[in-house]
């Protein structure tokens, strides 16, 4: 017997506020994901959308901030290369975090103290769980690919570094979690979470 996508394989501990830090944080990085689409997106009409994407080039707004410019490493040794990859793939990529991001936040908004994850948003979660660790590593390691950490940087911010540990707790125990549950081929019982009534 094999898991349905419905099936729960992970749960978020948001007991003590922390659904309500994950929900700000989301909130933050989603914002500044928005910064990248064109002001006019013409989201109800493709066509509309695709005239806008044309007409803006999200590039230098993305390279202007560390925290996006570590979510969008180029793809390309040429700079000519990577900018023409990035003027052909940040709108599609910050409208697919942002999608991602929504399930994330719907997840939070319909339970109270233990989120369950749904074998077919582990995905969704992975992405924004991930992208979040990235998103705020920039701040102690700037926005190369293989950056360290500054040293004096982690000194004086304990608490970023804490964030940034947590986040990586989370993706791994996520991934470890939907591995044990498809391993056994067993969900977690959906009668021990609490629905937002």
């Amino acid at each position: 017997m094999s898991l349905e996508p419905e099936d729960i394989v992970w749960a978020f501990d948001g007991r003590d506020g922390r659904d309500g830090g994950l929900r700000a944080m989301i909130g933050f990085y989603v914002n500044h994901l928005r910064t990248l689409l064109p002001a006019d997106d013409g989201a109800d009409d493709p066509f509309d959308q695709i005239v806008a994407e044309l007409q803006d080039d999200p590039t230098n707004r993305m390279l202007s901030n560390p925290r996006l410019a570590r979510l969008f490493p180029p793809a390309f040794g040429e700079e000519q290369e990577a900018d023409e990859f990035w003027r052909d793939s940040i709108h599609n990529q910050s409208r697919e975090r942002i999608r991602a991001a929504d399930v994330v936040v719907a997840d939070l908004d319909g339970y109270l103290g233990f989120v369950p994850v749904r074998l077919d948003a582990v995905d969704d979660w992975a992405k924004t769980l991930g992208a979040l660790r990235l998103f705020w590593y920039a701040e102690v390691a700037g926005t190369e690919r293989l950056a360290e950490p500054v040293q004096a940087i982690i000194d004086s911010n304990p608490g970023l570094v804490d964030l940034i540990e947590w986040l990586g707790y989370l993706l791994e125990d996520l991934m470890e979690s939907r591995a044990a549950c498809l391993g056994v081929s067993e969900s977690l019982d959906p009668d021990q979470f609490t629905p937002v009534r």
